[in-house]
């Protein structure tokens, strides 16, 4: 469900990603920022200072679940991480778990943060997360 643009890939409300350009800007752990073209605004690939590329999507999807996660990869192909870059807007743990399971990294803004420095993005859950996969035995 978009947040404000009814067609895919749910742009920024605002019309850019200057907020999470800042972050990535500024973060030790990245070499370099690279704005993608296709299909519209949102894609980036992200160099790490290890040499690993991430293809990151960033959108302000309402709630991103399961179905926005496939929505997402049939619009740009393999992805390495989500960004929700919203303060309104999240995913459901059910498409936490589909991602973490295809090793795709679901995260808020402030959580990927966290999760660049290390090699496996993906596995990086807060510690209220990692309660509920060992609750609902996904780890």
């Amino acid at each position: 469900m978009p947040a404000e643009n009814e067609d895919f890939p749910w742009r920024s409300y605002y019309g850019n990603y200057n907020f999470f350009e800042d972050r990535m800007k500024q973060h030790s752990s990245i070499k370099k920022l690279n704005r993608l073209n296709r299909l519209g605004d949102g894609l980036y690939e992200i160099q790490k200072m290890n040499g690993d590329t991430l293809r990151t999507f960033i959108c302000e999807c309402y709630s991103y679940g399961v179905a926005e996660y496939i929505e997402t990869k049939d619009n740009h192909g393999e992805i390495d991480a989500v960004v929700i870059n919203s303060l309104w807007c999240e995913y459901t743990m059910e498409a936490k778990h589909f991602c973490f399971d295809e090793e795709v990294g679901l995260f808020v803004i402030a959580d990927f943060m966290a999760a660049i420095n290390q090699d496996d993005h993906w596995r990086y859950l807060t510690e209220e997360q990692s309660e509920y996969f060992e609750d609902n035995g996904w780890l």
